[in-house]
């Protein structure tokens, strides 16, 4: 009985600090976002489409406003993997209840984002290729 009394416990630390990586990794990624590539099945998105893409990430809540209207999705991350993984809930429309694996990094101040948007396979590589949907974002300046 003791022993598994330990194996609970120990299971309980480990699952905590789980958890406090995953909100490292989430606040490491919190902030109000341009996007500067998008891409997907290795084709850049059209001008326009980017001209009214903004990203904003706050916690777990994901907020894409593409042209006024705003997309919102809850994310799960662990940042522990290599390369860190990253999973896009949908809120609303027609992708609710759907999950799209991908992966992220952060490197120089930038945030690069591969995922699926079809439920499939993560992605191994930070590249669009096929169903793979690349995003590239920089820190929106603070408007003083």
């Amino acid at each position: 009985m003791k022993r598994f009394a330990v194996a609970a416990s120990l299971l309980a630390v480990s699952l905590a600090g789980v958890a406090l990586a995953d909100e490292k990794a989430l606040k490491e990624l919190e902030g109000s976002y341009v996007v500067t590539v998008l891409e997907k099945g290795g084709k850049a998105a059209p001008k326009e489409v980017m001209d009214g893409l903004k990203v904003s990430i706050k916690g777990d809540a994901l907020t894409i406003t593409v042209g006024g209207e705003e997309k919102k999705a809850k994310l799960k991350v662990d940042g522990a993997k290599t390369p860190a993984t990253i999973d896009i809930l949908p809120s609303d429309g027609p992708e609710k209840g759907k999950t799209f694996p991908g992966i992220y990094k952060v490197e120089k101040g930038e945030v690069t984002i591969v995922f699926h948007e079809k439920e499939a396979d993560r992605p191994k590589e930070f590249k669009s290729e096929g169903e793979g949907m690349l995003m590239k974002l920089k820190k929106a300046e603070e408007k003083k």
